[in-house]
């Protein structure tokens, strides 16, 4: 008689594309990530959490949703002034993986003024993606955000650095030119945190969610961003080594 393997343990990994600054990507990258995550890994349950009270994202995403990929916006998440839920949002994570043959990713997609100060679930996050353009206004609300970032670490007593803490991981997107790109992580160059490859400005990736009636620009959109999603991925997938690591570049 053949003797059964032995489970494998399954993981959850989460992620967060946030910033208090609207306009930034985090709604696409979001889509885009769950998208190639639910590609990628078969056998894998991917959520797309959509953290808007007012269902912003989901009411654009959920037309994407198919049977390994699903975008929640429950009123559970929420309070009833509007802010996330924390201890109903980590009961969430906590309740994961739902089906012990899958691993899971949960992507949250956080909305525009969002603050960290009202986030505590974000402690549990492996990834913190932080999207934003070198534009004046979006510099200056990701260091007011990563700042609030800090804030929240010390409230908890735990360092940004610290190994068993979120990655924060800045995603240069809208860029005119590589010097733009360079300009950033030299205003950023004090913050503890990783830096991916730019993403450089484009129409289709402004217009993705603009047809609802066929999804060419999203198409279009996931085949000139294949590299860059697949390195999304991997992160994702890797998380628990980036933690506790000290800043540095990820090449694509």
């Amino acid at each position: 008689m053949k003797t059964p393997e032995p489970k494998k343990d399954r993981k959850t990994r989460t992620a967060i594309f946030a910033n208090s600054k609207g306009g930034v990507g985090k709604s696409t990258l979001a889509l885009l990530t769950c998208l190639g995550l639910a590609s990628r890994f078969k056998r894998a349950s991917v959520e797309l959490i959509d953290l808007d009270s007012q269902s912003t994202s989901s009411d654009s995403l959920q037309r994407f949703a198919n049977d390994r990929f699903s975008v929640i916006n429950d009123d559970h998440l929420f309070l009833a002034s509007g802010s996330p839920n924390n201890g109903n949002i980590v009961n969430h994570i906590d309740s994961e993986p739902r089906n012990s043959e899958k691993d899971s990713f949960l992507i949250f997609d956080s909305p525009a003024g969002s603050e960290p100060a009202r986030s505590s679930f974000l402690l549990r996050c492996n990834l913190i993606f932080v999207p934003t353009s070198v534009s004046d206004a979006d510099v200056h609300a990701t260091k007011k955000y990563l700042q609030s970032l800090r804030d929240l670490f010390d409230r908890q007593n735990q360092q940004l650095s610290e190994v068993g803490s979120p990655a924060i991981v800045i995603l240069p997107n809208m860029m005119d030119s590589r010097e733009e790109y360079n300009e950033l992580r030299q205003i950023l160059a004090d913050e503890p945190v990783y830096y991916g490859e730019p993403l450089y400005f484009s129409t289709v990736f402004r217009r993705a969610f603009r047809d609802e009636e066929n999804d060419t620009n999203v198409k279009r959109l996931m085949l000139d961003s294949v590299e860059y999603v697949n390195w999304i991925t991997s992160l994702i997938l890797n998380s628990e080594k980036l933690t506790g690591a000290e800043a540095k570049l990820f090449q694509l």
